[in-house]
């Protein structure tokens, strides 16, 4: 054997022991598998128009009120969203509108919920409920909650007025006050439709409410019967809409049973059916009274 075999066979046996040493090594101290990141994927969302912040009925809008925010497509299905995609206008098309219905931050804009003043006759007329007749009448501090009162606020109308009465063979007079229509809306102060954010209170001289084209008849007369106010009532007492207190009439302009007098007689039965046909009020007087 020469001396090229030999260096040969030694380099052979060298690198034999090497990598026989490695694996020792390797198996004695064993490499944790590093994870394979997972690829985030992302979903795919559409804008859809929301409000910005808390708005109430009345306020004008404002470009910074509204703005766009992702949604899933399945949850922007809703019809009556506005999306980005189909509407890249909408926040300038409804700046300057009249909200109609409050919204709260975040909420998906629906066009039911705000009043365009431009695509309208008037914003009075666009914020009336359908059916409804806006009426106006005199106010004043005292008879208005010293200004609490606001746009949007129910109220109960109250009638002052004197009724003329007879006792004893003699003409009397009386001074009484009854609510004629209940869970009033208010529509405006003067020509204010909302509130000043920097103001508590908003006095005025004429108020507008929302009534029935009946109810609207009843307190035109109560107008011209004797002096108007008005209670506020609390939002938990806040019914759906104004109805008018069964129990008094405004429209009969003569004098009302007072208490302690006595009650007419019970009609009879062909009374009753001729009363629902032709309304009619009887008044009866015994021993002078």
């Amino acid at each position: 054997m020469n001396i090229r075999q030999i260096s040969i066979i030694g380099g052979a046996m060298l690198v034999a022991g090497g990598a026989f040493i490695w694996m020792r090594s390797q198996s004695a101290n064993p490499q944790v598998a590093q994870p394979i990141a997972a690829t985030e994927v992302k979903a795919e969302t559409v804008n859809v128009l929301v409000a910005k912040r808390d708005m109430v009925v009345g306020e004008r809008i404002s470009p910074s009120s509204l703005g766009w925010e992702a949604y899933t497509p399945t949850s922007a299905s809703t019809p009556g969203f506005f999306l980005q995609s189909k509407n890249p206008k909408a926040i300038e098309e409804f700046s300057n509108g009249i909200v109609r219905q409050a919204m709260v931050k975040g909420e998906p804009v629906l066009a039911s919920k705000i009043v365009d003043v431009e695509a309208t006759t008037g914003a009075m007329a666009a914020l009336l409920t359908p059916g409804m007749r806006a009426v106006s009448f005199p106010i004043s501090p005292e008879t208005a909650v010293a200004g609490f009162v606001l746009p949007n606020d129910r109220v109960d109308i109250l009638l002052t007025r004197e009724v003329q009465f007879s006792s004893n063979g003699q003409s009397a007079s009386r001074v009484i006050s009854s609510a004629i229509l209940e869970n009033v809306r208010i529509l405006a102060i003067d020509q204010a439709i909302t509130q000043d954010k920097d103001k508590t209170t908003l006095p005025g001289g004429i108020a507008t409410v929302e009534l029935s084209a009946a109810d609207a008849e009843k307190l035109r007369l109560a107008h011209k019967l004797g002096d108007l106010s008005v209670t506020l009532r609390g939002y938990a007492d806040a019914g759906e809409a104004a109805f008018a207190s069964p129990t008094r009439d405004v429209m009969n302009q003569g004098s009302i049973q007072m208490s302690g007098d006595p009650k007419p007689p019970s009609p009879s039965p062909n009374v009753q059916q001729a009363s629902q046909a032709i309304p009619m009020t009887v008044k009866v007087y015994r021993g002078g009274q």
